[in-house]
């Protein structure tokens, strides 16, 4: 292959050369967009209980101190989320309907 044919991509010319207003261009992107959000990209979330969420939290210290961008202040407060959820179970459990 011809080294000037390699650098000088004859559609690569083609396409540099049309003359587009701003307009044409705004309006390119604003239909792309358009197509782009008729996608449902929405996420149905399981239901998890309080249990799995606290049994999740006693697991995520011990994987986070593994992790070499962890700070002491997120550890603090991943514990602290995790010991307000226990308070709150073990709060929730007590009670009795009559």
């Amino acid at each position: 292959m011809d080294i000037d044919k390699l650098m000088n991509y004859p559609g690569e010319n083609e396409a540099c050369s049309e003359d587009r207003s701003l307009e044409d261009i705004v309006d390119t992107i604003i239909e792309n967009n358009a197509e782009d959000d008729n996608e449902d990209d929405t996420v149905s979330l399981e239901h998890v209980t309080r249990k799995e969420a606290l049994m999740t939290l006693n697991t995520l210290p011990n994987f986070m101190i593994q992790y070499k961008y962890t700070t002491p202040v997120l550890l603090d407060a991943i514990i602290k989320v995790r010991d307000e959820l226990q308070i709150d179970l073990n709060f929730k459990g007590k009670h009795t309907l009559y």
